[in-house]
């Protein structure tokens, strides 16, 4: 018996190959796009399609926790899993992205590329967590502040007026080190 549209939820349960090869055969475009959403500024194709692998292997070893019934119940279960799983890897690869000092507007005249990354970091760390997360979302991975806000369970103006006063710190942070002479 093979997977259709009517019995590849229970086959999936049971563990039978044909009904993942089936899922994949039909929500790989959706999935795609859901994780795309998601992982886009990030800009690494790559990502992205290990991300929707990972999603399936999800799907696959976690079936049996699905409650619902009919096939838009498990679409949206399925949808679900992939966008968490996104942003996994979002919040993975935004602990990892390499930081620049382009949006800081502070006369950084580091000797080495290294030694303006290491200042850049400081200044940042500089920053409450929360802060410092949205300086990464919006400055480094190109979210907008609407999608930025909505990452983090804020408000859009929460996410302004967090950047505005952020850049203040970090512009009179970086002249004071400019000053020192360890920039």
């Amino acid at each position: 018996m093979k997977s259709n549209e009517t019995n590849f939820i229970k086959r999936l349960q049971s563990g039978k190959e044909d009904a993942l090869d089936y899922i994949v055969d039909r929500y790989l475009p959706l999935l795609k796009s859901v994780v795309r959403q998601v992982l886009g500024p990030i800009q690494q194709e790559e990502l992205i399609g290990e991300c929707v692998n990972d999603v399936f292997l999800s799907v696959w070893q976690n079936a049996k926790k699905f409650r619902g019934g009919d096939e838009n119940a498990f679409k949206n279960w399925i949808c679900a899993v992939a966008k968490y799983k996104a942003i996994d890897y979002y919040r993975k690869e935004a602990k990892n992205f390499e930081i620049t000092s382009e949006f800081l507007e502070i006369p950084i005249q580091a000797a080495t590329e290294d030694d303006m990354e290491d200042t850049v970091n400081e200044l940042l760390h500089q920053l409450e967590p929360i802060d410092r997360q949205i300086f990464i979302m919006r400055y480094l991975l190109g979210f907008s502040a609407e999608e930025t806000a909505e990452q983090l369970n804020l408000s859009k103006s929460a996410v302004d007026n967090r950047v505005y006063r952020g850049k203040k710190t970090l512009r009179h942070n970086g002249r004071l080190l400019y000053e020192e002479g360890r920039v």
